[in-house]
């Protein structure tokens, strides 16, 4: 059966987290219809197949991937991100690395990474209306946990519980 409750999502209670050392700073200033995108820079399997129709797929152990901030340009976290690509670029060791969390406050999907750094900064333009800055960042060895946002119907707990995964008291009706 399918999950039959209502889901929500508050795009306000996604939550950027970059920390280097006892530095902490939650990203704001988000485009208007973009918070944040993860992209995995590898599938985890790839499928090789043989003349003769013989199929082998082949575990990829790359687990980075690419975090794109789309932010206004009047964003202060423009000036963060500044400073640490700064920093990092004129080090030019692993100082500048930081950790980046991504949360879904407001559903149970997360991402974390305990090295990244800014891979591509942003271009820049000005205008008639909001311009955006897209920083890129690399979040290397990138643990993720793709969830929902609607409690757990009995069946679907079962399901994921069948998996081995666990359901959090709060998301059960």
């Amino acid at each position: 059966m399918a999950s039959t409750y209502t889901s929500t999502f508050a795009p306000n209670d996604v939550t950027v987290t970059i920390s280097q050392g006892g530095f902490s700073h939650i990203v704001s200033g988000f485009s208007e219809d973009s918070i944040v995108s993860v992209e995995r820079n590898s599938d985890t399997f790839t499928l090789y197949t043989g003349a003769d129709d013989t199929n082998t797929r082949i575990y990829q152990a790359n687990t980075s991937g690419m975090v794109t901030l789309p932010l206004q340009q009047t964003s202060n976290s423009n000036d963060i991100l500044s400073q640490l690509y700064l920093n990092d670029k004129a080090s030019k060791d692993s100082s500048g690395l930081f950790t980046m969390t991504i949360k879904d406050n407001s559903g149970r999907t997360t991402f974390f990474a305990e090295e990244a750094f800014i891979a591509r900064v942003p271009d820049a333009s000005f205008g008639n209306t909001m311009q955006l800055r897209e920083w890129q960042i690399q979040a290397v060895r990138l643990e993720a946990n793709y969830g929902g946002n609607a409690n757990f119907t009995p069946e679907d707990q079962a399901s994921l519980e069948a998996l081995g995964g666990t359901v959090e008291d709060k998301w059960l009706p």
